[in-house]
């Protein structure tokens, strides 16, 4: 099968092209901005095109017109800017990825659509979140913030009506914290802002500054290997049917600790695994002070992952062993590669 992957370029991205072609023998066009992430991939199985969705309509359609079936992982999947840049926040993660699905719709290919762990919004009442059950509660209009969170919500509800009408066949994906090489980007230790928290605290942990902890880091995450989410996506390709006009949480319930929990996890893993003392200390922030004005934290429920377990899947790996091999890589790869964040760093 041949899959038009749009949004290649990023983490999930990387990593996905390599299992499809390496592991699952399909051929892979790619799209992104980037290739940064790429160069690891080979064969001639797959293809890369430098194609913006923003700004090339027509390379975007000829690659799905190509494809016998599309991956859109296209996103700005980054906290500071639903802070900093809201409205570019809601017209890529909606308005360009609705284009996506309507180009689907025309060429009648499948849409395979990652969306958000945050569409469910705040934690509520329960033990986990189910995918067809729980409300999505999000926070006011001032706290800005929850616009990604919108965005996604709302092309999912998008995706549900076409589904209904007939006129498209799709699978959303919820990603609950996939982590593992190669995750967003290092930053200086003590900057504010910018990328996802395991970076923030790997990049702390090589230069010895602050693990801050957003509003006291008592929000929870459920973290999952990448590669377990690489399996999820193989077992949704497996089971097409099954798979059609329905979302699936993929996460790892098992996995789910707070951030302040993950910091020190993380400051106990750096120690053993370099045998040196850790200069890093855990300083409480406000979400406020570290992302701006109109931010408010998510705490989050682990996922109910039934629903996909009823297709063969179930993830593998545990916390701890997630968490060292993702440190191994940036401890083997990349420890002397502190630099300044990308004003615009973005992708899934």
């Amino acid at each position: 099968m041949k899959i038009t992957l749009l949004g290649a370029g990023g983490f999930v991205g990387s990593h996905l092209s390599e299992h499809l072609t390496r592991e699952l023998g399909h051929e892979v066009l790619a799209l992104d901005v980037t290739a940064d992430k790429l160069g690891h991939v080979q064969g001639s199985g797959f293809e890369f095109r430098h194609v913006d969705i923003a700004q090339d309509d027509h390379g975007l359609e000829e690659a799905i017109s190509e494809g016998d079936l599309v991956i859109d992982l296209v996103a700005y999947a980054n906290p500071s800017l639903y802070v900093e840049t809201p409205l570019e926040v809601f017209d890529l993660n909606f308005t360009q990825n609705l284009k996506v699905a309507h180009l689907c719709s025309r060429h009648r290919r499948r849409l395979i659509q990652y969306s958000s762990a945050e569409v469910y919004g705040k934690a509520q009442d329960g033990t986990s979140y189910i995918e067809d059950e729980t409300d999505f509660v999000l926070g006011p209009v001032v706290k800005h913030r929850w616009i990604y969170a919108a965005a996604k919500g709302l092309l999912e509800r998008v995706l549900h009506a076409q589904g209904l009408e007939g006129t498209i066949e799709y699978t959303i994906i919820r990603p609950f914290n996939f982590i593992g090489p190669r995750i967003d980007y290092l930053v200086v230790p003590g900057t504010m802002g910018g990328p996802r928290v395991f970076a923030h605290f790997m990049s702390a942990l090589l230069g010895d500054g602050p693990l801050f902890l957003v509003d006291g880091g008592t929000a929870h995450r459920a973290f999952l290997h990448i590669e377990d989410a690489n399996c999820a996506l193989a077992t949704i390709l497996a089971n097409p049917e099954a798979a059609r006009n329905q979302a699936f949480n993929v996460g790892n319930p098992n996995n789910d600790l707070s951030v302040r929990d993950l910091a020190e996890k993380m400051k106990q893993l750096y120690e053993e695994l370099t045998g040196r003392r850790s200069g890093s200390e855990l300083v409480d922030v406000s979400g406020e002070a570290f992302y701006g004005p109109g931010y408010e934290d998510s705490n989050r429920l682990p996922p109910n992952v039934e629903k996909l377990g009823a297709l063969g899947w179930e993830p593998l790996k545990n916390i701890d062993d997630t968490l060292r091999e993702t440190m191994i890589y940036y401890l083997e790869e990349q420890a002397g590669a502190l630099l300044e964040a990308p004003s615009q760093a973005a992708a899934v």
